[in-house]
């Protein structure tokens, strides 16, 4: 019979519900396309790494699904009830830490004889000239050679639609200029330890000379694959069971990081994926992620719609230095700017020196939007008029230098300036007269309706479309950028982005805000009555009269 699958609506979508031993057992049968992620690097996330390495069967530092159902064989396979993974056990945490004191006794046990004679016959078989191919340096060579083995691989393989007979040259790798930023160091640190002494130098590899590299090393390779391990019965003994704890103890949460993201939408957890908190800008911004390469990441990261903070952060204490990018999704992006200095927190609570790199601009509140135009307005406003002095001072500096041979022309400069300066403050002083003209043939009502008709005819268009813009943020975007492979958008709700950004409360700039609305209205309702009743802007217009005395007296 069909299982029947428990849904939930959470991120605005739908994921399958994982709430019994039943549920996970029955994952192989689940269609993939309900899968959230199909793929994930062992790497940039925080999470038992002694697992993960048990999961990554085919030791390629990622995760897949057919790995994941393997794990969950595995368990069933050792006669584990998958409804335990619901319920951890204290005592399977204390018997892992004992496990893991075993393993570690017995690295220290001195070899049994049989052990130190298999692993002399190991080591004689390297003066065999074959194996180290480069001498002193073959151990380095090919670490740097594994670094982009499986890269490399990938750029050689041919597509499964190319035709056997072919008009284009066959491809080569540059080994310097036009390289993707993220393996760039690997290719230069591969083309010195690898190539130069393989094949001498050389500014492109070709698709024979590679497999050439490839040969070198193999022997070398198959002859460390082969190197005995001490005390391996009781080792392999140990490593199993510590395997059956770990994924006792972690598969659930794994799962609710992979196959749905429970755990990212539950305010009281943390996905694996969060690396932390920066606090900045009077923000806590949890939705951090690892980052590998700046340039790569944040050129796929843009597609996420999503506002961006690139960090580099450092610890003296450690030496150490790494990169996150940080998700804002709520208040506003003003004071994020290159240069600005914050702190980050990891998950081990350790605090990290951080400087944001880049910002990838977005909009990220709906208050934001409300007052966008109107800063707009101002800032356009204060161009113009700082403009208008600026060329007026630069025109009257400049005559008064001409004028300084000629005073009468110096004088007339200046004369001029001042009356363009009074004809643009009349200009002014008429706008303002007329919308005093305006108000004052209006009601009380009439004029609280136009002051939020004028609002809403300002604002309303930009909140639709800030609106609109923020339901289309994708988590899933940035987890790509970061090397996974997300099956669905992963939006998230206003709510939630709050959550994800906590920003601090100023209840002071909240009262002067409605203090100011409020004094605005009275006054303009005030001036309106005044108008209307005493005739404020008539007296204003009105000619004064010469005394009627002086009108009276004789012509001379």
């Amino acid at each position: 019979m069909e299982h029947k699958w428990q849904w939930k609506r959470v991120g605005r979508m739908t994921q399958v519900s994982l709430q019994s031993g039943e549920d996970i057992a029955e994952l192989r049968n689940l269609d993939r396309k309900h899968w959230l992620a199909m793929s994930m690097p062992v790497a940039g996330v925080r999470f038992d790494r002694r697992m993960l390495e048990f999961m990554d069967t085919d030791k390629d530092g990622r995760i897949r699904t057919e790995e994941v159902l393997a794990a969950i064989d595995w368990l069933k396979a050792k006669g584990v009830s998958l409804d335990e993974l619901f319920t951890p056990s204290e005592a399977d945490e204390k018997r892992l830490a004992k496990v893991m004191e075993e393993e570690a006794d017995l690295a220290k046990i001195e070899p049994s004889k049989a052990d130190k004679a298999a692993l002399a016959a190991w080591q004689a078989k390297e003066k065999d000239a074959q194996i180290p191919a480069l001498g002193a340096g073959t151990a380095a060579a090919e670490a740097a050679f594994g670094a982009v083995e499986a890269t490399i691989d990938g750029y050689f393989t041919p597509p499964e639609d190319m035709p056997l007979v072919t008009d284009a040259p066959d491809k080569t790798l540059p080994l310097s200029g036009n390289l993707n930023p993220r393996f760039l160091e690997a290719i230069l640190d591969f083309a010195a330890k690898c190539v130069t002494p393989v094949l001498g130098e050389r500014a492109e590899l070709s698709r024979l000379d590679w497999k050439r590299i490839k040969e070198v090393f193999a022997p070398y390779r198959a002859w460390m694959a082969a190197k005995p391990v001490m005390s391996a019965g009781a080792m392999a003994v140990r490593e199993e069971e510590e395997k059956l704890l770990r994924y006792k103890l972690h598969l659930l949460e794994f799962l609710e990081n992979f196959v749905n993201m429970r755990r990212l939408y539950d305010i009281d957890e943390l996905a694996i994926f969060q690396t932390g908190t920066l606090r900045i800008d009077a923000k806590e911004m949890n939705l951090c992620f690892h980052v590998d390469s700046e340039a790569a990441h944040s050129a796929l990261a843009e597609k996420s719609k999503c506002c961006i903070v690139y960090a580099k952060l450092t610890r003296p204490a450690e030496k150490a230095e790494r990169t996150i990018c940080a998700v804002a999704t709520a208040g506003t992006i003003r004071g994020l700017y290159v240069g600005r200095n914050g702190v980050f927190y990891d998950r081990d609570g350790k605090d990290w020196e951080a400087v944001v790199t880049k910002v990838v601009e977005s909009e990220v509140s709906l208050a934001e939007a409300f007052w966008a135009p109107w800063r707009k307005f101002g800032e356009g406003v204060a161009s113009s008029v700082k403009k208008f002095i600026g060329d007026k001072q630069t025109t009257a500096q400049t005559k008064l230098e001409a004028g300084a041979q000629k005073p009468e022309a110096g004088g007339a400069a200046l004369a001029s300036s001042v009356a363009a300066v009074g004809i643009g403050v009349g200009m002014m002083g008429a706008a303002a007269a007329s919308l005093m003209a305006a108000v004052s043939g209006m009601t009380y009502l009439q004029i609280i309706a136009s002051i939020f008709a004028l609002v809403l005819v300002v604002s309303l268009p930009s909140v639709i479309l800030t609106w609109f813009k923020l339901r289309q943020r994708d988590i899933g975007a940035i987890l790509n950028a970061s090397g996974w492979a997300i099956n669905r958008p992963m939006r998230f709700t206003m709510k939630r982005a709050r959550t994800f950004t906590k920003c601090a409360c100023d209840p002071l700039f909240l009262r002067i805000a409605v203090c100011t609305l409020v004094v605005a209205l009275v006054a303009a309702s005030i001036f309106g009555w005044g108008c209307r009743k005493y005739g404020w802007l008539d007296k204003l217009d009105e000619k004064p009269q010469a005394p009627a005395a002086a009108a009276e007296a004789p012509a001379k």
